[in-house]
């Protein structure tokens, strides 16, 4: 008698193998990008080297935009986890500059790094590609919000007035050539006395 298989394990494969082939496409896109830069990068190729068709990128990726937005979340969400635990603005902002550097330390690329975070610059076509959804803007809020009720934010300053302008400037000057990342952690720290 044939062995049965349980209803709900085919659907659990298909999703292990979704997930791997994401996950194959995800690391031959940041590889292409890292060899041959953004703008050379060819879905083909990196459909290739992932041993899927440019239809399945697609289908996990609908532009190379997207894989940037996809490195962009991760870091995110590691630098939200790098500030867990931290009471008080300046210490907060003291821990978001050490994440800002390690992330652009873990991209190990600064041109790949620039070409994430100028994803958000670009206008691009795709709608889904949403700045809101990076967890970093929101935690800060949140902190910035925090700070305004502990007395710490200058009253008529919003929140989102603050946090804003600190994530972005944080993020700009990251993007300066040729500063090593200690250099840049220092710079970023000068205004904390």
């Amino acid at each position: 008698r044939p062995i049965m298989s349980r209803p709900c394990s085919s659907a659990a494969g298909r999703e292990r193998q979704r997930v791997a082939t994401r996950a194959r496409l995800y690391a031959a896109a940041l590889a292409a990008f890292r060899s041959k830069g953004f703008e050379r990068a060819s879905v083909s190729e990196i459909a290739r080297a992932a041993g899927c068709s440019r239809p399945s990128f697609y289908a996990h990726f609908p532009t190379l935009d997207h894989v940037l937005f996809e490195l962009a979340w991760r870091l995110a969400l590691q630098i939200v986890r790098r500030m867990e635990g931290t009471t008080g603005l300046r210490a907060t902002l003291e821990r978001l500059v050490d994440a800002l550097i390690e992330a652009e330390e873990a991209v190990d690329d600064p041109v790949l790094f620039r070409e994430m975070i100028t994803v958000f610059a670009r206008r691009s076509p795709e709608p889904d590609i949403d700045p809101a959804q990076i967890p970093v803007l929101p935690e800060l809020m949140r902190r910035f919000e925090a700070a305004r009720e502990a007395g710490e934010l200058r009253g008529g300053m919003a929140p989102e007035q603050a946090a804003r302008p600190c994530l972005s400037g944080g993020f700009g000057h990251l993007l300066r050539l040729g500063a090593p990342p200690a250099e840049r952690r220092a710079d970023l720290r000068a205004p904390f006395p």
